[in-house]
């Protein structure tokens, strides 16, 4: 059978710029990040204290008749060490929790769409249609970083911080049958 494999990555990257970089790990309910694993350089243009570089990738195989091969399909949330940063001087153990929670939301949404591609019944227009519910989830996780950090002041108001830890943990768990 002829197979096209095609992989999307997609990054959110926190007041960052985005540049290519290898380095990378997966989500881990059993691994919470830490300040060594923050190793880019802080953004002179900016003042906050840390940035969490993270976001999807997904592979998948489209067979010879042009339909998506879901048991050759993988969704990952990754952290990308290089490109996330943070300045000594202004860390806290909260500011922690919310660049781990920043990495949640990025796990979140690999469970997402995770359950989207289980449940979509593809056509011969698989790759239109995979991309188009990417693209969906893509913009959901974006939005939500966006807001998070909106709403928390980066971690400033610590009752909005303490909700939406309380939410994306609720959340992780509902989507937990599309953990990895």
């Amino acid at each position: 059978m002829l197979r096209i494999t095609l992989l999307i990555a997609f990054l959110f990257i926190s007041h960052s710029p985005s540049s290519p970089e290898a380095e990378k790990f997966e989500w881990s309910k059993r691994r919470m990040l830490t300040w060594n694993d923050f190793k880019g350089r802080p953004d002179r243009l900016n003042t906050y204290a840390a940035s969490t570089s993270s976001g999807i990738s997904h592979g998948y195989s489209i067979n010879h008749k042009g339909y998506l091969v879901k048991e050759d399909s993988w969704v990952k949330a990754y952290f990308y060490p290089r490109l996330s940063w943070f300045r000594p001087q202004k860390v806290t153990a909260k500011t922690l929790r919310h660049e781990q929670t920043h990495f949640d939301i990025s796990e979140l949404h690999a469970r997402i769409l995770r359950k989207k591609i289980a449940q979509f019944t593809f056509s011969h227009r698989s790759k239109q249609e995979i991309k188009a519910i990417y693209k969906e989830v893509e913009s959901s996780r974006h939005k939500m970083q966006e807001a998070f950090d909106k709403e928390t002041r980066h971690s400033m108001n610590s009752e909005a911080e303490a909700a939406w830890e309380r939410k994306v943990a609720k959340l992780l768990r509902e989507y937990r049958g599309w953990a990895e």
